[in-house]
């Protein structure tokens, strides 16, 4: 067993190693983009990834100047350089001097197909969105019991107003196992109706960290809750399938807990002002009611009823005086109408009609034949004039 005097000399000696191992001075390899971050040197610095390990990488701004592509988070690319071991803190990583891309990696793909099937189906439409209450009774939350993200957004709460519940669906954040607990918290809150409005939120994190929130079982439970929703997950550059989903996306969870509830100090002076108002609104209104009531204080009639009777009697006689015209108007109108009427009923009248020559033939019924075909040889008909009838028997008939 070698046995090394110093942390530096264990450090000095992998890294050597490394260094004369041909397989680990230059190669390239294939991974999926991790936490891909630029420095103000323009160095970047980054990780890849398959489904079971990560390493980290770096490449300085002159190899990155020569990039052909834009690397991003979630992109599978080639990587071309050598490992290094970095002794003063114990760091291996990839010195990159090369970047190709592969094509989208498998969780790029997943996000990108699901968020797809999801907008085609209609489930980011704003038309769905609820409104978030302004004064919720109480506020549940589904995220873990553990860790900063609760005792952030209580904390956020409790500042600004310190009157309203909270709720905590303990569950997990990360991983298979998020899912189904989320889901959980929101059916939970669903069915025993305990709150106005939920948050389901997680700290930041990597693509992959994150992932579990792109989940289509989570996205469906949002989209059918009958509670709004707000989604904090992450921080702001970081997006989910569940913060198109949710009703509200808040950049983190700290900004969940400002937006859920109206600031205390602001509600306060808000129901002043509202107050205020209503004191000069009231005032206004009893002054005008009391100018009226003096103007009707100083009228003649109060002080002479002999006034008042005489301004009414004056009132009945104009209205009486109305009522007699348009009863002469209409007894007139009437009388015209009733003679058009006659007029018209006489120049119907049958009688008048014989009178003036005509006759007309019936049978011996008294029903008026109309045509030759009602009547044959040898019939008898009546042949009626203005003055008397005729009897007659038919002898021939022509058409």
């Amino acid at each position: 067993m070698f046995d090394f005097d110093s942390v530096s000399r264990l450090n000095g000696y992998i890294k050597q190693s490394l260094a004369d191992n041909p397989y680990l001075a230059e190669f390239s390899v294939v991974g999926e983009i991790s936490q891909y971050t630029v420095s103000s040197r323009d160095h970047a610095y980054f990780s890849i990834k398959d489904d079971q390990s990560l390493i980290n990488c770096v490449i300085f701004s002159r190899a990155r100047s020569q990039l052909k592509i834009e690397p991003e988070v979630g992109m599978k690319v080639k990587v071309y350089g050598g490992l290094d071991f970095y002794g003063p803190n114990g760091k291996l990583q990839i010195i990159a001097t090369k970047i190709e891309e592969k094509g989208a990696g498998d969780l790029h793909e997943q996000f990108n197909k699901l968020f797809k099937k999801l907008q085609d189906e209609g489930l980011f439409d704003s038309a769905h969105k609820k409104p978030i209450p302004i004064l919720p009774r109480r506020i549940g939350v589904v995220t873990s019991s553990s860790g900063k993200v609760i005792a952030d957004i209580v904390n956020t709460i409790r500042k600004r107003n310190p009157h309203h519940d909270i709720l905590l669906y303990p569950a997990i954040v990360q991983g298979e196992e998020c899912p189904p607990e989320v889901i959980s918290g929101i059916r939970y809150f669903n069915d025993t109706k305990n709150v106005d409005v939920i948050i389901v939120a997680r700290g930041g994190g990597s693509f992959e960290d994150l992932f579990c929130f792109n989940d289509e079982g989570i996205a469906r439970a949002v989209y059918a809750s009958e509670i709004p929703v707000i989604s904090a997950i992450g921080h702001e550059p970081d997006y989910t399938i569940i913060d198109y989903i949710a009703d509200v996306r808040a950049a983190t969870p700290t900004a969940a807990g400002e937006m859920v509830i109206a600031s205390y100090d602001d509600q306060s002076k808000e129901i002043d002002n509202l107050a205020l108002n209503l004191d000069i609104s009231i005032n206004q209104f009893i002054d005008s009611r009391r100018k009226a009531l003096d103007v009707y204080k100083n009228h003649k009639a109060l002080h002479s009823p002999a006034y008042y009777a005489m301004e009414q009697k004056a009132v009945v006689r104009e209205l009486k005086t109305k009522l007699d015209a348009l009863s002469v108007s209409a007894v007139k109108q009437a009388a015209s109408d009733v003679n058009e009427i006659k007029v018209r009923l006489d120049a119907l009248n049958p009688g008048n009609v014989l009178k003036r020559g005509y006759s007309y033939v019936c049978d011996n019924e008294g029903k008026a034949i109309e045509t030759v075909m009602s009547v044959k040889k040898g019939d008898n008909v009546s042949i009626v004039l203005s003055d008397g009838t005729l009897l007659s028997e038919i002898k021939d008939i022509s058409n």
